[in-house]
């Protein structure tokens, strides 16, 4: 049987290469997340939220794959993605919304783009209290750019925990009622 000889050089680069793909799956963080920068085109545009608690707001979008499974009621599989434009509201001088002729907040400055995003693996080393399954969070600036918020990705691990049993989709019946009608 004839023996295959690999320099040296080229198995230590691929070992260490394979060593930090497995490093780099396992760790968890915001970097995880890349910007969907296609995902007004590649996405689903799905709801409009408003927070009128601190004047936002929000249009969200959901890949095919989490659009999909929402269609069919299904759990969303690893792959999954969101967006999520976050638009300061318009206020009058005195800081108060200002609300068209239905009463909806309107939007004005785009802040942020949110993204959230499912890997088998990723939050594994989140503490049980903070654990959001396999989804991990990030911030960008409206061109994209990573955007370092002060609490990080903690902020939204907070607020979709307790939403675990809808996969930590915090409007995940609206997800589903839009999908199903999308799929009508």
């Amino acid at each position: 049987m004839p023996r295959i000889r690999i320099p040296r050089p080229v198995l230590a680069a691929g070992v260490a290469a394979l060593a930090g793909a497995f490093a780099a799956a396992a760790h968890a963080g915001p970097e995880n997340v890349p910007f969907p920068a296609d995902y007004k085109t590649a996405f689903t545009y799905w709801m409009t939220s408003e927070r009128f608690d601190n004047n936002q707001v929000r249009y969200l979008w959901a890949n095919d794959l989490a659009f999909d499974a929402a269609a069919a009621q299904a759990e969303l599989p690893e792959g999954s993605a969101f967006a999520m434009e976050v638009y300061a509201a318009k206020t009058d001088a005195a800081g108060e919304p200002i609300l068209d002729a239905d009463g909806q907040l309107m939007p004005d400055t785009l802040v942020l783009i949110a993204a959230m995003e499912k890997r088998a693996g990723w939050g594994d080393e989140y503490p049980p209290d903070e654990r959001n399954g396999d989804w991990e969070y990030a911030f960008f600036t409206p061109d994209g750019a990573p955007k370092p918020v002060e609490t990080g990705s903690a902020t939204c691990r907070a607020c979709h925990l307790p939403y675990a049993d809808e996969d930590f989709v915090i409007y995940r019946e609206q997800l589903n009622a839009a999908a199903a009608t999308a799929a009508e």
